[in-house]
């Protein structure tokens, strides 16, 4: 391929992105370069957006889901080719640390990380390439596909929590992709109850939909308080935090039963704290989990998940913009408006 330039959204610093015209990147002999089709906007795009994160050192490329198709290989890649459709998730192990070994791949000490893709085309780095890509099957649009990421990190913390047939599960900030998905991971596992907290109503409708047994707004209820009133008095068996709100945190801890299970999934910021009543957590002999990213294991899963439908992924994405519009994506998402939105490199500037 000859050096051209592609459009690019560069991540200059919080609340700063500007669309750059940059050299279209040339794969190295175990990399694949594919041209994008498809990109959503993610939970942890508008949380970098808003306050930074600490995995990206601007300027630097912004975006990380995305689907497209194969236009050049390396001369030692074997199972792409020109051509196909294709799906990476954003990350891949190195398998030979101590964490790797232990079968803990999402906490390697070396896990390379791949963003670029707000823009029109996108490498994929060799070791994503031999363990994290896929070919995507006809019945599943590029947008479906790209819903790969955030996938990965719920059936991570799915397989964390174990749900059990008949649990009651609460999922605080449930109107959000991330929260959308654990409400359908939890109803597949069984979940008798799957109770949904979010600031946004417009949000809880696309819960409700999907098969939310309760909505709850807590700008108009107190969510502790519905929770127990849904489950006897009891608290729900699992709470799951998926809005990366201090808040959030401690509805979760507190909206859960005796000898229950609290899942914190969305991250706060670096050095931030909570107060805890440690008579609750101890006496209440309750299990805390973080959890992150995912293992290829988790990659795997997930992909045969979208693959089959399982997922409802179509019910995630809200609409789609031109690559001009990423800002106004992610604000939309910080407020509430839309769950996830689709930004198509071909689409015209609107």
């Amino acid at each position: 391929m000859s050096q051209e330039n592609m459009r690019a959204m560069m991540f200059l610093g919080p609340g700063d992105l500007e669309l750059q015209e940059i050299p279209i990147p040339q794969p190295e002999p175990d990399q694949v370069l594919v041209k994008i089709h498809a990109a959503t906007t993610c939970g942890t795009d508008a949380k970098a957006y808003r306050r930074g994160h600490h995995l990206m050192k601007p300027p630097t490329l912004f975006g990380h889901e995305f689907a497209g198709e194969v236009v050049a290989v390396g001369s030692e890649v074997k199972n792409f080719s020109i051509g196909m459709r294709v799906v990476p998730h954003n990350s891949a192990p190195c398998q030979v640390c101590f964490h790797c070994k232990l079968g803990q791949e999402n906490l390697c000490e070396d896990l390379i990380f791949n963003f670029g893709a707000f823009a029109e085309y996108a490498i994929i780095p060799g070791p994503i390439v031999r363990l994290n890509t896929f070919e995507i099957p006809d019945h599943i649009s590029y947008t479906q596909a790209s819903i790969l990421e955030p996938l990965v990190s719920v059936v991570h913390g799915q397989r964390i929590l174990q749900i059990q047939p008949g649990e009651r599960v609460a999922i605080i900030g449930a109107g959000g992709p991330i929260g959308l998905m654990h409400l359908q991971m939890a109803l597949r596992s069984g979940a008798s109850q799957v109770i949904a907290v979010d600031l946004s109503d417009t949000r809880l409708k696309v819960a409700e939909k999907l098969g939310a047994t309760a909505i709850i707004n807590p700008n108009r209820t107190d969510p502790v308080e519905a929770i127990r009133t849904l489950t006897n008095g009891m608290g729900a068996d699992v709470t799951i935090e998926s809005a990366g709100a201090k808040a959030a945190w401690l509805t979760a801890l507190n909206a859960v039963r005796k000898g229950g299970r609290v899942q914190w999934f969305g991250g706060l910021k670096s050095g931030e704290t909570i107060d805890l009543d440690t008579h609750w957590v101890h006496y209440g002999e309750l299990t805390l989990y973080g959890t992150f990213h995912g293992t290829p294991l988790d990659v795997q899963r997930s992909f045969e998940l979208i693959n089959s439908g399982v997922i409802d992924t179509q019910a995630l994405i809200s609409g789609e913009l031109p690559l001009e519009r990423v800002e106004d994506a992610l604000k939309m998402m910080i407020e509430g408006e839309v769950v996830k939105m689709a930004i198509r490199p071909d689409l015209p500037a609107q």
